[in-house]
């Protein structure tokens, strides 16, 4: 007989995007799914990329271009704000352990201000920092602390179908921690 907790290989496309090989051992799995990876949009020229590169393929300067990003999200440039929303989120993507890094430098307070813009591209990035920082345990209840749920849910109600798609699956990490499934409620989602 086979294990319960063995890869199930499947594959499937929703809303245009390609899901597979989930296990069901791990729920973190189902999520990385989840989030968005349409980096292809953006210029490789820019500045910021290039940095981002560069710290990459050095592999020592997450920390250092971490900050920099956090900085970057309360820039009063929104195109700044954008790539760097971006940015963070294919770091929190890509490498898990840049997850606590991204949360300890300061980014989840600014992240959730861009949930609540009325653009659409930084409200979509923010959220899917967001949901992409959730994937972490530890980083559950700061999210939730932090004034997450609310702006959440009202990328939820409002948002492009991918805020709105990121933001369910980000809420539905959250309310893995028991106090966090009241507050979700009370806040209409």
């Amino acid at each position: 007989s086979e294990n319960m907790e063995s890869d199930i290989q499947t594959k499937f496309t929703y809303l245009g995007r390609t899901f597979n090989s989930l296990n069901i051992g791990d729920s973190s799995a189902a999520f990385s799914d989840c989030n968005s990876d349409r980096s292809g949009e953006f210029s490789t020229t820019s500045t910021q990329s290039r940095r981002l590169l560069t710290a990459t393929l050095a592999g020592n300067s997450d920390d250092y271009v971490i900050e920099q990003l956090v900085s970057d999200l309360q820039s009063s440039s929104i195109d700044d704000q954008k790539m760097a929303a971006m940015e963070l989120r294919l770091l929190a993507k890509n490498k898990p352990e840049n997850r606590i890094k991204i949360a300890q430098a300061g980014a989840i307070k600014p992240l959730i201000s861009l949930i609540s813009s009325i653009d659409p591209q930084l409200q979509e990035y923010g959220v899917t920092a967001i949901l992409n920082l959730s994937l972490c345990d530890e980083n559950k209840e700061l999210i939730a602390s932090a004034g997450a749920i609310r702006p959440l849910v009202k990328a939820l109600r409002i948002g492009n179908s991918t805020a709105k798609e990121n933001a369910a699956c980000a809420l539905l990490r959250l309310s893995q921690i028991e106090e966090n499934k009241a507050a979700i409620g009370r806040s209409g989602a």
